[in-house]
């Protein structure tokens, strides 16, 4: 079969591979369609990840497709179910499993593979993260629910009462899902981003504001005057992935306020912060990473249920040659790969 391995640094490649077999407890999946995403594109950069396995490994991670292989012990599914497999899957019994943090699991399998005809899945994540493909639901939105399931979790970190203030950094896939989640439970939220066209489409998930992204101190106080009573937002959701994006976020949280870091900063990086804020204005910071299981199941949910059209973040489809060039000259683009070539069909 043909799939894209990651051979080094920039180094994609579209290469004849042995099919694949299931083993006990796995399946293969027939990829009806897998999406492009800014992830792919970082590890391909960088030539590593926390969930890429050692190089040369296969690339991709969103993916729909038709169960083509069913390996001993495997129950619940059957040959031609059209499936949504999730990337990883915990592994139930670890100390951060049983205390409700199965995104840390420190045993958890990830699933890179997903840019090839067929891939094989792991049985951890057949038993524990791949879900039916709703009736009726086209196998390049049923693709999406991986990204949708970081925000699902992200939006669970943020919990509250709704009606909140919300500002949100970054307009990308993830910034608009968030601003899709949290508008639709009632949060006013204000997106900043410094894209036109970013800032457009947030405004139709349901911002209630949206601005450009300050360029010094001043511009900041600016901002931090425009939301909520004055003082700036009572939570902050960082969208972008980058040192300065997340100290700007604590800059703009009021006395008080939840900082909540969803997007992944280089390896390596650090970020200093302001002392005084955290100390004498009480601000709490958190992380988010990942998704669960839950999540997962939430977000093929949501988009059945058509509440969050991932089907706007979704470009042209394109073939897996294809996926090198657009992973270079795109990254945050959403393009549906079509291994099969069922463009129009899928």
């Amino acid at each position: 079969m043909r799939a894209l391995i990651l051979h080094g640094a920039g180094d994609l490649r579209l290469d004849d591979v042995p099919d694949p077999v299931a083993g006990r407890g796995e399946i293969v999946v027939d990829v009806l369609v897998a999406l492009t995403c800014a992830t792919d594109a970082k590890m391909m950069r960088a030539g590593a990840h926390p969930a890429l396995g050692p190089l040369p490994a296969p690339l991709g991670h969103e993916v729909a497709g038709v169960v083509s292989q069913l390996g001993p012990g495997v129950t619940g599914l059957e040959l031609g179910d059209a499936v949504v497999v999730a990337n990883s899957a915990p592994c139930g019994g670890c100390p951060e499993c049983h205390s409700g943090h199965e995104n840390l699991c420190r045993h958890l399998t990830y699933l890179t593979g997903a840019f090839a005809e067929r891939l094989r899945v792991p049985a951890a994540i057949v038993s524990r993260n791949t879900h039916a493909l709703p009736v009726g639901l086209s196998p390049r939105l049923g693709a999406a629910a991986e990204p949708l399931a970081c925000a699902v979790h992200t939006a669970v970190r943020c919990a509250g009462p709704p009606g909140r203030d919300v500002l949100i950094l970054g307009g990308g896939v993830q910034g608009w899902m968030l601003t899709r989640i949290m508008a639709g439970r009632g949060d006013r939220v204000v997106l900043l981003d410094p894209h036109e066209d970013r800032r457009a489409r947030a405004v139709r998930a349901g911002a209630v504001a949206v601005h450009a992204v300050p360029r010094d101190e001043a511009g900041v106080t600016v901002l931090r005057s425009l939301v909520g009573d004055g003082t700036g937002a009572g939570l902050v959701v960082e969208a972008v992935g980058r040192p300065d994006a997340w100290r700007m976020a604590v800059a703009l949280a009021r006395p008080g306020g939840d900082v909540v870091l969803h997007g992944g900063c280089p390896a390596g990086t650090h970020v200093e912060l302001p002392t005084r804020a955290l100390h004498y204005s009480e601000l709490t910071l958190r992380g988010s990473y990942h998704h669960t299981p839950g999540a997962f199941r939430e977000a093929i949910g949501m988009i059945a249920r058509g509440e969050v059209a991932v089907g706007e973040l979704l470009h042209d489809p394109i073939g897996l040659a294809d996926v090198p060039d657009v992973l270079r000259a795109s990254p945050g683009l959403k393009h549906p790969v079509m291994p099969s070539g069922c463009i129009t069909s899928c």
